[in-house]
């Protein structure tokens, strides 16, 4: 997956609509036919607790789904309830449709990061990361994000970001990255599990370099 093409065929929709008023099933449509991966599954939802320009995008990988040769990629994109939207400034703005984009192609990027883990593996699991805390809450988010495959996957996301910023001429580090912090707050700044993660974020960041400067728009 070519993570700026993605990006530049999502950003495109914009101009696409521009000035134009769009229901919620046009527009997952449009964003469908930028994504031509056969191995995703993109689905709408609507729900209240969004406000004007915002979305929220989640995603899974199913492994079983991934060996029995199904599209193995869930992709979840939540809208804000009962309204269209119109693509200019007083409505859907540039900056929103932006930050959607963003959220797409990052956690299209997490997730095809699992479907390579699991069938470099022929589909068999990590071991799980076993946390030595006595509080739950933390035990739990540390057993997650401790995850040897969620470390990469999280490192891609946090590279992504960290390469976006650089090639927008911002002077922008691996800390600042919204990955990193959480890393941080569950695990402090020297555990291993944080010192894997930068390396990874620095390695991604060489590879979605040379994809940005290989890529002509």
């Amino acid at each position: 997956m070519n993570y700026f093409q993605l990006l530049y065929n999502l950003h495109n929709i914009y101009d696409k609509f521009h000035y134009q008023q769009v229901d919620r099933h046009s527009l997952l449509k449009s964003i469908k036919r930028s994504i031509p991966f056969k191995e995703c599954q993109i689905y709408s939802i609507e729900t209240l607790s969004l406000p004007k320009g915002k979305f929220n995008v989640s995603g899974l990988y199913d492994p079983d789904q991934d060996e029995q040769g199904k599209p193995p990629i869930v992709i979840e994109i939540a809208f804000p309830k009962k309204r269209n939207f119109v693509f200019d400034e007083s409505d859907l703005r540039r900056e929103h449709w932006a930050e959607l984009c963003i959220d797409l192609a990052s956690t299209l990027g997490h997730e095809f990061i699992h479907l390579n883990q699991f069938r470099k593996r022929n589909f068999s699991w990590t071991r799980q990361y076993k946390s030595k805390t006595s509080d739950i809450k933390l035990k739990e988010m540390q057993e997650y994000y401790g995850d040897s495959d969620e470390i990469c996957a999280y490192a891609f996301m946090a590279a992504a970001e960290l390469t976006l910023n650089q090639v927008s001429e911002h002077t922008f580090h691996l800390e600042e990255t919204n990955t990193y912090k959480i890393y941080t707050q569950v695990f402090g700044n020297q555990d291993p599990v944080v010192l894997k993660l930068s390396k990874l974020i620095k390695q991604y960041n060489k590879k979605l370099e040379k994809q940005y400067h290989a890529t002509n728009f």
